[in-house]
């Protein structure tokens, strides 16, 4: 496949006076640094457009719309990537030289290869371990306690990764693999003062897969209540590992899910094993995140129907909606599951047996009766939240992309919401037509300004404060990166965009650099990471961001002392994970008063 070399598009933002570009289409007007306009891309009579010639993006405070030049053309005129590129060379005087192989490609093609070689190695080695070294013993028990024999633990290559770091620096020394590289590889993870360390420690080691089988990554479960860390933690993303474009199993469950024509979704890694070694194979599970459009690509490719297996709490309808949203307008059916209170598809397999499974996979109902009926159960039933009801009804209904479906989901349920098919299905086109048009009820083009101030909505305020920081003080984006925040990431949401950024590979200070990275976003978010850019510059540079990353460090804290409670509240919750959150609980609590401890008085 042809491809335009990350030199070459850089090159081409940078010789685009984005100014110019936008004059051409818009009428702009000078207002101190920035230009300003009247949007193309919505109807409006105040001008909310503006271009910034410094940082050479465009972002309309109006509707959302923003980015780079080559968006601007992708935006407005229709084009596609590589066409909007292409244009702008032209007018640049740049040669473009699309080729099929280069020394670039080349180099990281070798890369991608080392690194699965060196997973697939070290899958091996903790594979080794668990079954035949002392060292994982405890390891071994927790896995027959929770029911896997050893030929489980053979089909799903599952290892154990020691609490020390001897044994890994002598296999790593009898197979010549360097620091560099397994730290690349996310095995090995560096310290503030430059050393390094295993990732994984005294924990059970699940290979994730790419659809070809691959190993391209790692999730690590802990195997005791005071142990460290998540429950479980998963590899950083490298070159060949994404977690929003992997389910885990999928690489074993592709073949039963199309055979089947229904994709059983579960939230861990434990439940897909389960169910798939009790013979339910059609079943994958996202990697700790929720569903992406990725996903629901990678599932639409295979089937139109999917079943949602979450937990029964809050969180776990939280998780189920949250999915909905993503597979729904890709035209997937999406049903809900309902297991017992307290159980998972692990424990009810080996309580029940996997006809008890497979029969509430059966019963499954359809989401929008599963959401009427979860509202019911948690809300009042006053006028006003009857109108909420219906109207969050007419949201999920107009998700749809069918016609025909909207029609019968309007005809089943307008009865039992105690309104008319008519008054319901105009309260669904009009949701539709929302959808499809901007805040004035004009024709908007394919820009994606709403969904990135819903992006920046759902974003931490602190993760969106240290990411402005970052974005414009070349120190702190260095100190940001250098910073061990990965479990951070991974427990507190809303910090999807802190993320990104952390993750990110552009030179701090370098304008060229950053503005490839927001061109290869998707659309909503490179107009998020727009809106951020546009606000009022963030002072006190290094020091606000440090004082903003341990507020967030210690807001995490109390999120997940809350989470836990609650979840010590759930009915049925058994001693064993009862004490296990209790002393999660102490130990967050104790970090939690040691971060908020007032400082001694120094007089």
């Amino acid at each position: 496949m042809s491809r335009i070399p990350e030199e070459t598009i850089q090159q081409v933002l940078t010789a685009t006076n984005i100014v110019d570009l936008v004059g051409r289409y818009v009428k702009l007007r000078r207002a101190g640094t920035n230009y300003v306009g009247l949007c193309p891309f919505h109807t409006e009579k105040s001008p909310s457009f503006n271009v910034s010639a410094t940082r050479n993006t465009y972002h309309c405070f109006g509707c959302g719309a923003g980015g780079t030049a080559i968006r601007f053309l992708m935006e407005h005129d229709g084009l596609q990537f590589v066409e909007a590129v292409k244009r702008l060379a032209d007018a640049a005087g740049i040669r473009i030289e699309e080729e099929v192989w280069d020394a670039n490609a080349e180099r990281e093609a070798k890369q991608r290869s080392i690194l699965k070689k060196v997973h697939e190695d070290i899958a091996a080695f903790y594979h080794h371990l668990l079954l035949t070294k002392p060292v994982a013993d405890a390891a071994r028990q927790y896995l027959k306690s929770r029911g896997f024999t050893s030929a489980v633990a053979k089909n799903w290559h599952i290892g154990y990764a020691p609490d020390g770091d001897d044994l890994l620096r002598g296999w790593a020394g009898e197979r010549r693999y360097s620091s560099d590289i397994l730290i690349e590889a996310g095995i090995l993870a560096r310290a503030d003062d430059g050393r390094h360390y295993p990732r994984f420690r005294h924990r059970l080691m699940f290979p994730i897969r790419d659809d070809n089988g691959t190993v391209v990554a790692f999730s690590g479960r802990v195997l005791s209540p005071d142990q460290k860390g998540g429950k479980y933690v998963n590899s950083p993303e490298t070159p060949i590992f994404s977690k929003s474009k992997i389910l885990f199993g999928f690489d074993k469950s592709k073949r039963a899910i199309g055979k089947a024509g229904r994709a059983i979704v579960c939230e861990g890694q434990l439940d897909i094993i389960a169910a798939f070694e009790a013979g339910v194979q059609n079943v994958a599970a996202p990697l700790g995140t929720a569903f992406t459009e990725f996903h629901a690509k990678m599932l639409k490719r295979l089937t139109e129907e999917v079943v949602l297996c979450f937990d029964s709490d809050a969180a776990g309808f939280g998780a189920a909606e949250k999915s909905f949203k993503i597979l729904s307008p890709a035209g997937i059916v999406v049903r809900v599951a309902s297991l017992p209170k307290g159980e998972d598809p692990d424990s009810m397999i080996r309580k029940q047996g996997p006809e008890a499974f497979a029969a509430a996979i059966e019963k499954a109902v359809d989401f929008l009766d599963f959401q009427i009926a979860h509202k019911r159960a948690t809300q009042g039933t006053d006028m006003r939240h009857q109108v909420q009801l219906i109207e969050q009804t007419a949201v999920t209904i107009a998700m749809n992309p069918s016609i025909s479906a909207r029609e019968l989901m309007i005809r089943s349920h307008a009865g039992s919401l105690g309104v008319s098919e008519d008054a319901l299905k105009n309260q669904v086109e009009e949701f539709v037509r929302r959808r499809k048009k901007g805040e004035e009820g004009e024709a908007k083009p394919a820009t994606s300004g709403e969904e990135a101030r819903k992006l920046v909505e759902s974003q931490h305020k602190n993760g969106l404060l240290l990411v402005q920081i970052a974005l414009t003080d070349c120190e702190a984006l260095e100190w940001l990166r250098s910073q061990d925040i990965e479990e951070l990431l991974h427990d507190f949401p809303g910090l999807e965009m802190l993320n990104r950024v952390w993750l990110a590979h552009f030179p701090a200070g370098d304008e060229a650099a950053l503005s490839f990275f927001l061109s290869s976003l998707s659309a909503a978010e490179e107009a998020a990471f727009g809106q951020l850019m546009a606000r009022r510059s963030i002072e006190g540079g290094l020091d606000h961001a440090k004082a903003t990353l341990e507020a967030l460090k210690t807001e995490r804290l109390d999120y997940l002392i809350r989470r836990a409670r609650a979840q010590m509240k759930q009915p049925d919750l058994s001693p064993e994970r009862l004490q296990e959150l209790h002393w999660q609980v102490m130990d967050w609590h104790k970090e939690y008063l040691d971060r908020t401890k007032p400082a001694p008085d120094s007089r």
